[in-house]
C-alpha cells in the first residue's frame, strides 16, 4: 500500500499540491497534473485505477497517461514522499485546508520597552532553535501546546517588538521563518502560545511562514498576498 511517511505534510488546491518534508526541510511543489496523480494515489493507496481516473480528468485515454503516472510515482517514491506500508497499517488521513484562516492582526507602531526587551531574548533563543533540524523545531514547539493562546492584540505587539529589535549589523537571515518563530518563542516566554505555520502558494511557487492564534495572524498577509492567499501546510 502506498502512503505518505511520517514527517511528510501536504495541502492541495486547484493550482497544485505543496509538500513539506520536515525530515529534510525541503519543499516540493506539484503542478495540477502531478497533484491529481498524488491525490489519487494516496487516496487509493496504490496505482490501481489511477490511470482511468486521471485519463477521465484530462479527457484522454489511459495509455497516454500511464507513463506519466508511473514516472511521477517513481520520482515521489525515490524522494521518500511516498512509501510502501504494510497492508494492515491504516493510511494517514489526507490533509485538507479545513479551518478558517484567522484575520490579520494590526501591528502597532509604538512598542513598550518591556516587550522590546522580551523580544531580544526571544530573538536570541529563536535563532538558536533555527539551527536545529525542522523536525526538531516542530517537536520542541509542541511542548508549549498546553499553554493558553495569546490574545490577538498581544500577538500583534510581540510581532512589532520582534521587528523593532532586529539588529542592523546582523549578517544572517532574518526573514519570515526567523521572525515568525521568534514571535512564537516570545509568546511562550509570556506563558502563552501561538501557532507556527509554514505555508505555500503557486504561480510563482513560494513558501512562507507566519504566526497565528485562533483570533488573528501576524506576518501572513505580506509579500503581496492579498489577492493570492497562502495555503497552510504545516501548523505546529
Amino acid at each position: 500500500m502506498l502512503t505518505t511517511p511520517a514527517g511528510v505534510h501536504h495541502a492541495s488546491c486547484g493550482e497544485g499540491t505543496a509538500i513539506l518534508d520536515v525530515r529534510s526541510g525541503h519543499w516540493v511543489m506539484l503542478d495540477p497534473d502531478a497533484s491529481r496523480i498524488w491525490q489519487t494515489v494516496i487516496t487509493r493507496g496504490s496505482t490501481d485505477g489511477v490511470a482511468q481516473e486521471v485519463a477521465a480528468w484530462c479527457g484522454t485515454d489511459e495509455a497516454a497517461v500511464a507513463p506519466t503516472i508511473s514516472e511521477t510515482v517513481e520520482r515521489l517514491v525515490a524522494r521518500g514522499l511516498l512509501t510502501e506500508a504494510p497492508e494492515n497499517e491504516p493510511a494517514p488521513a489526507t490533509e485538507h485546508l479545513a479551518r478558517r484562516m484567522p484575520p490579520a492582526v494590526a501591528v502597532p507602531q509604538e512598542v513598550p520597552l518591556r516587550y522590546r526587551m522580551l523580544a531580544v531574548v526571544a530573538l536570541a533563543a529563536g535563532l538558536a532553535v533555527l539551527r536545529l533540524p525542522l523536525r526538531t523545531r516542530a517537536h520542541m514547539l509542541r511542548a508549549a501546546s498546553r499553554l493558553p493562546y495569546a490574545a490577538p492584540g498581544d500577538l500583534g505587539v510581540l510581532h512589532a517588538a520582534v521587528l523593532s529589535v532586529r539588529p542592523p549589523w546582523w549578517r544572517g537571515r532574518l526573514a519570515c521563518m526567523e521572525v515568525s518563530l521568534t514571535v512564537v518563542v516570545a509568546a511562550a516566554l509570556t506563558g502563552r502560545r501561538a501557532r507556527w505555520v509554514l505555508g505555500a502558494r503557486f504561480l510563482p511557487h513560494a513558501a512562507h511562514a507566519w504566526a497565528e492564534v485562533p483570533g488573528g495572524a501576524v506576518g501572513r498577509d505580506e509579500q503581496d498576498a492579498v489577492d493570492r492567499p497562502w495555503m497552510p501546510v504545516l501548523t505546529t
